[in-house]
């Protein structure tokens, strides 16, 4: 019974008992009430600490000062982003496209956020968040409720619950106030989980061996029919030692011919026969690669006539194609497949040549960044020697714990950020237990097991990943978010001084149908994302 099917069956069971336990009044003698599937627990405890946490007004005036500032920017920011991507949706292939698990948002159902992690991320991101909100409704003179937690089969988060006609008939300034510091914190928390993930915990961890690093091992390669495993530092090459950097233009020999793989793996060396090649890992479909009849697995042999021993020929290749955007002409091409039977690597009959595209016209119809990006031949394909990529595992290491070093351009740091928010979908987050293996606790951190310190990391930033989620989704301007009723005060004010002669209740109707409408409009973006690539 796969994950899907499970968390199906409990939502429902859960769901079923919530509706008996509401009917027969049980919830509510025990101080809970049902909202749909969820369960809302209220308690009067904690309001004494939301405040005391209020007492330093000043601070808390100044922190939600900020907080509106944060709140502005992304408002904008990501309004603007799915816009930006409503356009670029068209583009992208039906199979690449994020399904509706992947829009939400919930630990076990969205298939990137591991559920034990995203259960911790999203208890302490909702805590935080709603006593944010509490905080500030007592600093503006106006009552808590209760407190209470959100349960759906797992605890979901926590809740603080204002006087809600207090807050109704408050001043926007504080209102304002209240629904900004929420998604705020959010953010703010994620930003310093970031740094003890980065700057505390993966700067205090160091390879245990000096040597390139599998990072990924192709299923279906040579190298992980030879049982070569990720985490394996390759030592050498038919016994000629690899340098760092050495991977990409190693001395092979003709594709389908064996080479001796020698590795260091978990405290052990390794040596392996591995049928040498360049294998193409990844087709892009309605790319000329796809259309010769390219598949993942297949061995390189030749290009334009030339022999493809390494990583480095087949870049060198590609740059020496004759190629006119205006008339692209076809090249010979040479492949081999396993065959399963034989188990041996054969020509592929069906494949002889193929016509490239433009590299320049593939980035620019995908929105993809062409800074650096030359007009030359383009086959939409991805390639590794051996069906295995190799990284440096201090580089690795430094791109998470400097994940900003050496950017000077606001496009460099949007992509370092990008790159760093996407870990889980790398499978760098969780931190695999085979990459583990090859580095150990330095520093402060040296006495502390690797099982121990691996799980700390991994906290760091999913508890950095949730908050962000949480504060860039609740400053959308789409009601019932927080920035979306931040959004209406807001647009409300301004009609105020643009049109002081307006009668209140027509100035209403306009506030609410525009905050509706962009509501609405944030809807759709996010929903286009999963329904345009499949129409």
């Amino acid at each position: 019974m796969n994950g899907y099917l499970i968390a199906i069956i409990l939502i429902i069971a859960f769901w079923a008992a919530v509706y008996i336990l509401d009917k027969k009044g049980i919830l509510a003698k025990h101080n809970m009430s049902a909202w749909g599937p969820f369960v809302m627990w209220r308690t009067k405890r904690g309001r004494n600490l939301i405040d005391k946490l209020s007492r330093p007004h000043r601070f808390w005036n100044g922190y939600a000062l900020i907080s509106k500032g944060i709140v502005a920017a992304i408002m904008f920011g990501m309004t603007a982003l799915l816009l930006w991507e409503s356009t670029l949706v068209v583009n992208i292939p039906a199979e690449n496209a994020p399904g509706f698990d992947m829009v939400l948002g919930i630990p076990g159902i969205n298939p990137i956020i591991p559920l034990w992690y995203g259960i911790l991320g999203m208890i302490v991101a909702v805590i935080i968040h709603e006593f944010a909100h509490g905080i500030l409704t007592r600093v503006h003179g106006m009552g808590v409720k209760s407190l209470g937690i959100v349960w759906m089969v797992i605890p979901m988060g926590a809740f603080t619950e204002p006087d809600e006609e207090a807050l109704e008939k408050t001043t926007k300034k504080k209102r304002t106030a209240v629904y900004a510091v929420g998604p705020a914190t959010n953010i703010i928390a994620a930003v310093i989980f970031a740094v003890l993930f980065s700057s505390v915990a993966m700067s205090a961890v160091a390879p245990t061996y000096d040597a390139p690093m599998a990072s990924t091992v192709y299923s279906g390669g040579p190298a992980n029919m030879a049982g070569i495993p990720v985490g394996a530092q390759i030592i050498a090459i038919d016994g000629v030692e690899l340098e760092m950097d050495g991977y990409l233009s190693v001395n092979a020999p003709d594709p389908n011919n064996p080479v001796q793989v020698e590795y260091y793996y978990n405290g052990e060396f390794f040596t392996k026969e591995v049928i040498s090649g360049v294998i193409l890992t990844q087709i892009v479909q309605n790319m000329p690669s796809g259309e010769a009849g390219l598949k993942p697995g297949m061995m390189l042999y030749s290009l334009n006539g030339e022999i493809i021993r390494n990583g480095n020929d087949f870049s060198r290749v590609m740059e020496e194609i004759p190629f006119n955007p205006e008339a692209p002409t076809a090249v010979p091409i040479v492949v081999y497949a396993y065959n399963s039977e034989n188990h041996t690597y054969e020509v592929v009959e069906s494949v002889t040549e193929i016509t490239p595209t433009s590299k320049l016209e593939y980035y620019e119809t995908r929105g993809m960044s062409t800074e650096g990006i030359e007009e030359m031949a383009f086959l939409g394909v991805s390639t590794a020697y051996l069906g295995m990529v190799v990284t440096d595992p201090q580089a690795l290491i430094d791109s998470m714990a400097h994940p900003f070093a050496g950017d000077d351009s606001l496009n460099d740091y949007f992509q370092s950020f990008l790159t760093y928010v996407t870990l889980p979908l790398k499978g760098y987050q969780p931190f695999p237990d085979a990459l583990a293996a090859v580095y150990e606790p330095q520093g402060i951190f040296a006495g502390m097991s690797s099982d121990s310190f691996w799980i700390m990391t991994n906290c760091f930033y999913w508890l950095f990943w949730i908050n962000l989620m949480l504060g860039l989704t609740n400053a959308l301007p789409a009601i019932p978010l927080d920035g979306g009723y931040i959004f209406r005060d807001w647009l409300d004010s301004f009609l105020q001084k643009v049109r002081k002669t307006m009668p209140e209740k027509e100035r209403l109707r306009i506030v609410d149908s525009v905050a509706w409408a962009f509501a609405l409009l944030i809807l759709f973006l996010i929903l286009w994302m999963v329904i345009g690539p499949r129409l």
